[in-house]
């Protein structure tokens, strides 16, 4: 049987928000349970919206924004991929391998090249940083999320709350964005990093 016109846009609609109430909620740190009890439904609803089985309601799209520390507006972002096919991008090997500094950067002791730029609409962030021997974060970051490092060259010392941890080149580090962190180039070579943040954060 032929779908509506705009029943397939309007099961990509839902299938967005669900994924979205999912990442809000996991970002809280809520179980399926205690979301349940504080937007006063049944558990098995939250979880009917978050697998696009339930649309929600105006109402209960108020709740979840207020119990997820979000807006409506955000649960609500539909981009461009959500009208068409799922996205795919493909990245070649060399855009991975070393490259010659770029104007502006034969001076800089930190820069990021951004893979997945900031997008509001997105729940991922991908940046490849480059730090100079004796670069560093000075100060500590704090915010929501989670970050995964991982060394393409060098050895970057990744310094959570007031431990150091020194990850070489085909290493990688996992940790809470909710924890003090900072980073520096302790080596005498210059560090590559691919950075991946969930949500995106710069």
């Amino acid at each position: 049987m032929k779908q509506p016109r705009g029943a397939k846009r309007a099961e990509r609609r839902i299938s967005h928000h669900g994924r979205r109430i999912r990442h809000a909620r996991l970002m809280k740190g809520y179980t399926l349970r205690q979301l349940a009890e504080i937007v006063d439904c049944s558990e098995s609803m939250v979880s009917k919206l978050e697998n696009s089985r339930l649309s929600p309601s105006l109402a209960m799209l108020h709740r979840l924004a207020e119990a997820l520390d979000t807006t409506v507006p955000d649960l609500l972002i539909v981009g461009p991929q959500d009208d068409g096919a799922d996205p795919v991008t493909v990245f070649p090997a060399e855009r991975f391998v070393e490259r010659p500094a770029q104007d502006g950067e034969e001076n800089r002791l930190v820069w990021f090249d951004r893979v997945l730029p900031f997008d509001k609409q997105g729940l991922l962030q991908v940046n490849l940083l480059h730090l100079a021997p004796g670069a560093e974060q000075p100060r500590f970051l704090q915010h929501e999320g989670e970050e995964f490092i991982f060394v393409l060259d060098g050895t970057l010392d990744v310094i959570v709350k007031d431990h150091s941890y020194p990850v070489a080149a085909g290493g990688g580090i996992f940790f809470s964005s909710m924890l003090d962190h900072r980073y520096a180039n302790t080596g005498t070579e210059v560090v590559r990093a691919l950075w991946v943040n969930t949500p995106p954060t710069m």
